[in-house]
């Protein structure tokens, strides 16, 4: 898909880690901030500005810098970075605060939605309506819970919801009220899937969006100590059948033209048998894109990343009718696929990393696109002397297997880290 990139990208995201990564492949030079500035995402030479390792053979400049809220981009240290930066990318959490976007906007180039689009689409109630206009199946949602409801029936959604934070049971107190915080959306039975769309500008005729793979999504499993509703991984690419394929193609398709979307996006579904829901909206880069980076080694398609992928939709660079042919004919084809857990701390008092904690941890770093059949390591690696609170992520499960045995493998790992770091 020609040359690699050779310009500097703001990534912020709450965790940047696998977008550096990404990004890096794609041949950016990457500036990034999150909320946790990991070993593994500064650099495990332990040299900040730089980077060389991998099959891939990476070798860019590097500067991670640590947030304590998104609102400290504004800062004027920070601003002197960013103005350094040709491109920006803004990942979990970002989309929530579209005027820090529109804040940044004037002094780069961004690439996927910006902050007054990200302000329109983010009221998920509007979107759902839209698509039940227009014919296709939603859940049952509300701005408020009539006082015949079962509340027991419902979740409280948050319109600032991100990787499950803000997710809740509906109570009796709920009952009757209006927040224009919160929706409310009924109970559907399913499994959680997540389906990874990839748009491009609408200039010219002919499809803009694409549906590029599919993954199964791990919510709520206690084995990763994560709490009610949180996302703690994902397992994929994988295959789908050709009938869910359409219905979800369709509504990928009808968004992003509703919308004006370009780049990498998901939506998330839930799904029983051939009946599919489309529930969440994620106008931005997802968690399980990252498999997609990692799954490209045993795949023919024309992107080596999924940065690079968002980064040409997004500047008109990518052959649209060339990667339909790509997933059509080809695409992730491996027996194996890939999987991702985010490990919790499941203790009940703060948990300093020491240096013998660290290094365990740190002995079984992986690169995702280093992955062999059957192996397994761990990613975002807090640094010595982190405080980690219960309920914080402490790392990140890598694996690849067959797709019937990789759930086994993390579930494996977390329990064996929760035995160490009790």
């Amino acid at each position: 898909m020609g040359n690699s990139f050779n310009s500097r990208i703001l990534i912020v995201a709450a965790s940047a880690r696998p977008w550096i990564r990404s990004a890096e492949i794609a041949g950016f030079h990457v500036t990034a901030f999150d909320f946790f500035r990991d070993w593994d995402s500064v650099g495990v030479e332990g040299q900040q500005g730089s980077s060389s390792r991998g099959r891939l053979g990476v070798t860019r400049s590097r500067h991670v810098g640590r947030l304590e809220r998104f609102e400290d981009l504004l800062n004027h240290k920070n601003l002197d970075l960013i103005s350094n930066c040709d491109y920006a990318i803004f990942a979990g959490g970002v989309e929530n605060h579209p005027a820090i976007i529109e804040a940044l906007a004037p002094g780069v180039e961004i690439l996927g939605a910006e902050g007054l689009q990200l302000a329109r689409i983010s009221d998920t109630l509007k979107l759902l309506t839209r698509l039940e206009e227009l014919g296709y199946q939603v859940p049952e949602s509300s701005s408020r819970l009539e006082d015949t409801a079962d509340p027991k029936k419902w979740l409280k959604k948050s319109f600032r919801s991100s990787s499950g934070l803000g997710i809740r049971q509906a109570s009796e107190e709920d009952v009757g009220l209006e927040d224009n915080s919160y929706y409310f959306q009924r109970k559907l039975p399913g499994e959680s899937f997540s389906g990874i769309f990839i748009s491009v500008p609408q200039n010219k005729p002919g499809v803009c969006a694409a549906l590029v793979g599919w993954t199964r999504q791990l919510i709520n499993e206690h084995w990763c100590g994560a709490g009610e509703f949180r996302y703690c991984g994902s397992i994929g690419p994988l295959s789908i059948n050709k009938t869910l394929k359409t219905k979800i193609e369709a509504i990928g398709q009808v968004v992003a033209e509703e919308y004006g979307i370009t780049g990498a996006w998901g939506i998330d579904f839930l799904v029983d048998g051939s009946e599919v829901w489309p529930v969440d909206f994620n106008i931005r880069l997802t968690a399980s894109m990252e498999l997609f980076d990692g799954a490209n080694e045993d795949a023919d398609v024309p992107f080596r990343s999924i940065i690079e992928l968002h980064a040409r939709a997004c500047l008109g660079k990518l052959d649209m009718a060339q990667l339909q042919r790509s997933n059509d004919q080809f695409g992730f084809k491996s027996d194996y696929c890939l999987g991702k857990s985010i490990v919790f701390f499941a203790g009940v008092a703060p948990l300093q990393i020491t240096e013998k904690v660290h290094r365990k941890l740190a002995s079984q770093w992986v690169l995702i696109d280093d992955l062999r059949p059957g192996g397994f390591g761990l990613a975002d690696i807090p640094n010595i002397g982190e405080w980690v609170k219960p309920g914080q992520p402490i790392c990140t499960i890598l694996a690849k297997e067959l797709p019937h045995r990789v759930e086994g493998v993390l579930k494996r790992v977390a329990e064996n880290l929760h035995r160490t770091l009790a």
